[in-house]
């Protein structure tokens, strides 16, 4: 009998921690940056939302797994991803950002979620006015990198010739951006146009300028330790396209990549 019960004992000890494990193996922790990006992503007092949530969100319900979102400033977010093995995830990630920073690691990226053009937006009466040459002075938000400009312009913002000033709310950004004594912000137009036209009631008061250095930004999913778990988001991403283009839809995102 006593034999009986410690076999028993041991069984269900052994289901228990395979339980545990397999509990642990599907349960994962994605470090988002805690800011407003709406309606890219968005994380406002603790709640993370917006087109990444909602794509992230139905990549784990169909794949089985529970994501928690852990929001970071976006410069924190780098350090803790890069040296903490607290963070499973980063999301959203791009090979060229905080590069520097990535010397020396070997991570894994996704497939592009979505394709962003990031770039300098100016008063409407600045539009062509401005040039790589004139520029002074640009706001944008703290932890972003301008890395789309080139070599000589980077140089001037080294030296000090262009000074980039860094906000902690994309609404400082913005809100400085418009008052005209600084010359242009660096974000995407598709959040700042959202924030002008939804939040603030003034569309067309900060207008993205072609003519100023800009990119096209992918937003991936990354990781350092789970490189087969992106390997299935990418195959989640190859055969979901109807529910991506929905999701772009919902958000009013471009359905193509940016020109």
């Amino acid at each position: 009998m006593w034999l009986e019960m410690k076999l028993t004992s041991m069984v269900m000890t052994c289901l228990c921690m395979a339980f545990i494990g397999t509990a642990a193996a599907s349960s994962f922790v994605v470090g988002v940056e805690e800011i407003d990006y709406y309606p890219l992503h968005s994380c406002v007092n603790g709640k993370f939302s917006g087109y990444g949530r909602d794509l992230l969100d139905a990549f784990a319900k169909q794949s089985g797994y529970s994501f928690t979102y852990t929001p970071l400033p976006v410069s924190r977010l780098f350090h803790t991803f890069l040296n903490d093995s607290s963070i499973d995830f980063k999301y959203p990630d791009n090979p060229h950002w905080q590069a520097d920073l990535k010397k020396g690691k070997s991570i894994f990226y996704s497939d592009p979620v979505i394709n962003v053009i990031e770039g300098l937006l100016v008063k409407p009466e600045k539009v062509d006015q401005l040039s790589s040459a004139s520029l002074r002075a640009i706001v944008t938000m703290r932890g972003f990198t301008p890395w789309p400009f080139e070599q000589a312009m980077r140089q001037k913002i080294n030296n000090g010739t262009i000074r980039v000033y860094q906000e902690d709310s994309f609404s400082k950004v913005i809100g400085l951006g418009m008052t005209g004594h600084y010359d242009a912000i660096y974000a995407s137009p598709i959040v700042i146009n959202y924030y002008l036209d939804e939040v603030v009631h003034k569309p067309g008061a900060l207008v993205f300028d072609r003519k100023l250095p800009f990119e096209s930004n992918d937003f991936s999913l990354s990781s350092i330790r789970q490189g087969e778990v992106i390997k299935q988001f990418n195959e989640f991403l190859e055969k979901n396209q109807p529910l991506i283009i929905e999701l772009k839809r919902k958000y009013r995102l471009p359905e193509k990549a940016a020109q």
